[in-house]
């Protein structure tokens, strides 16, 4: 969760980031950084949720969260961000705040809390699922697709709940008193995390895999490990943005302006990264991907193909109607009144027919 309200504060009183003026080239080189994760952020979950919703391989039970997870940090990155940046520009005195400050303020807290809450929520309960399938595999398989819809539903129950609680308490009572709230929650799905993924690494280690299901043991144990990943890489990128909203708005704790945008810039970052790691290490996701560049790459060069045998085409109907028009009596007459000799030759023809 991102506060706005630093942000606008320093407009008023720069000194309470450690009484440093803020430059216009440092703000120009911040927001370019945040315009390009957005960019990768919508890119990279976009394409994620295009090969999920394309290929039959990625449509099974144990990617579902993965897809939620894509969908929530796209729409971070189309929504959220973009308020974020246009904030920090009116930071730098980039460009002046044309907005009324409690309706921004509601909308950006509401919904970028609801999104972040809602990836977040998305890794602690893909290593709960981890968790369940490496203790317990047999009732996890027997799990149905309904349970995992259930699942989703109440994660965003959850996102949505809390968002609520969060913005109505900071526009209403103080933002500190919204981190009261929220804190404790972030810090329990860290906690859950933390606690299923040493779980899931220690069953890990000792595991052994029979030769009879060697193959697909292997798979699972690969998806657990690509997940376990991702889930700890989200609560790196969480951590430090907890960290600073609790030394700055509960402690009191002064903060230098350039490490709280950099902070953020470090959470954000969790979206872009996550895409990258299913290409990497999700087999499924690596086909998909390879058969919709191929298949791309073959339109483009089946296109060129028409586009070369139109042309072709066209150029025989050209040559065809160019020879169509030099026989034209015109053009036969024209050719006649330049060659004086043929026009002669022909008259002398005429008349020795007539004589006959």
């Amino acid at each position: 969760m991102f506060n706005i309200s630093p942000v606008n504060e320093s407009l008023k009183n720069v000194s309470e980031f450690a009484g440093s003026i803020p430059s216009k080239a440092e703000g120009i080189a911040l927001c370019s950084a945040f315009i390009l994760s957005s960019v990768f952020i919508i890119a990279g979950n976009f394409l994620t949720l295009v090969l999920f919703a394309v290929s039959k391989a990625l449509r099974k039970k144990s990617f579902f969260l993965i897809t939620n997870m894509a969908f929530a940090d796209l729409m971070l990155g189309a929504f959220t961000m973009p308020s974020y940046i246009y904030s920090v520009g009116v930071f730098f005195q980039l460009w002046t705040a044309k907005y009324d400050h409690l309706t921004f303020g509601i909308f950006f807290t509401g919904f970028d809390t609801m999104f972040m809450l809602g990836s977040y929520l998305s890794a602690a309960f893909m290593s709960c699922e981890r968790f369940h399938a490496v203790y317990w595999p047999f009732n996890h398989r027997s799990l149905s697709t309904r349970t995992y819809r259930i699942v989703i539903c109440i994660l965003w129950t959850l996102a949505v709940f809390v968002s609520t609680i969060v913005t109505l308490l900071t526009f209403f009572i103080s933002f500190e008193s919204s981190l009261y709230f929220y804190t404790p929650v972030v810090l329990s799905l860290t906690i859950i995390m933390c606690v299923s993924n040493i779980g899931i690494w220690k069953n890990l280690q000792h595991q052994r895999v029979t030769s009879h299901h060697q193959n697909r043991a292997l798979q699972r144990k690969r998806l657990t490990k690509t997940l376990l990943f991702v889930s700890m890489l989200a609560f790196l990128c969480w951590l430090p943005l907890l960290i600073m909203n609790v030394l700055k708005y509960l402690t009191k704790t002064t903060i230098p302006w350039m490490f709280y945008l950099m902070v953020n810039i470090l959470n954000y970052s969790n979206s872009i990264v996550n895409p990258v790691v299913y290409a990497l290490r999700i087999p499924e996701f690596q086909q998909a991907l390879s058969k919709t560049l191929c298949s791309l790459f073959r339109s483009t060069e089946f296109q060129e193909a028409l586009h070369l045998q139109s042309a072709m085409k066209m150029g025989q109907i050209e040559r065809r109607n160019r020879s169509a028009a030099l026989k034209t009596p015109e053009i036969e007459l024209r050719i006649k009144k330049i060659n004086p000799s043929r026009l002669q030759e022909e008259i002398e023809q005429g008349d020795i027919e007539t004589q006959f």
